[in-house]
């Protein structure tokens, strides 16, 4: 299947971006309206939203984001066509991730909801452990990957979210794929764009081989397959 089958999903304003960001953190910031007042956070275990980020710990997070997308993709026997970083960090979105091939609707929903959490636990691993932060990552800077995921089940794809979580961590947190989410992740930090073939070298070069997909559960009932090119973002 692809994300092309997103129901009646549409791409949000930039006005209905900040809108659903500020609403992230409304109940955090209600009993704590002096974090409004934009003071410097004196540590990085204080930062509570990814607007407070560093640019250096902002920019290598969200290479994370998009070559989990990528590293998923890839070893569930898919073909990643081209991965980028978005320009500056006021883009309605981190970067992009574009992927052709054939695959269950629970593959596609692995590769969709891996990146919110490689994201969210590449900041707690590297000093950024707060509990608002982690939120704002998985709600706010994932909105659109699970806005797809929305529109799958919309369309009448049988789906599980959380098992495509857990197994998404799984697969991540294996050695090989670790080492090449990192590497691809750096690579894409320094060059800010990359194609079919350079991403193909760094993927198989670090996962000697793919991973069975009969590893990864798909429900028993499904509609047929469809094989169409998606972006990932």
């Amino acid at each position: 299947m692809t994300s092309e089958v997103s129901g009646n999903a549409q791409p949000l304003t930039a006005v209905e971006a900040d809108a659903l960001h500020i609403e992230t953190h409304t109940p955090y910031l209600a009993a704590r309206p002096e974090l409004l007042e934009g003071l410097a956070l004196a540590e990085p275990s204080q930062v509570w939203c990814t607007a407070k980020l560093p640019d250096d710990v902002w920019w290598r997070s969200a290479a994370v984001h998009e070559a989990a997308h990528a590293v998923l993709a890839w070893v569930l026997g898919l073909e990643v066509k081209r991965l980028t970083l978005a320009g500056d960090r006021t883009a309605l979105e981190g970067g992009g991730c574009w992927v052709s091939g054939r695959g269950d609707a629970q593959h596609y929903t692995l590769v969709w909801l891996s990146a919110g959490y490689a994201q969210a636990n590449w900041l707690r691993d590297h000093g950024y452990p707060h509990p608002e932060l982690r939120r704002c990552v998985l709600e706010n800077g994932a909105l659109g990957d699970h806005r797809i995921v929305d529109g799958y089940v919309e369309s009448g794809f049988v789906l599980d979210r959380t098992q495509a979580i857990t197994d998404a961590q799984r697969v991540l947190a294996e050695p090989h794929t670790a080492a090449a989410l990192n590497a691809l992740a750096d690579l894409l930090l320094n060059e800010g764009q990359l194609e079919a073939q350079r991403i193909d070298e760094i993927l198989l070069a670090r996962c000697a081989q793919r991973p069975v997909t009969s590893a990864v559960w798909v429900p028993g009932q499904r509609l047929p397959l469809i094989a169409m090119p998606q972006q990932l973002s």
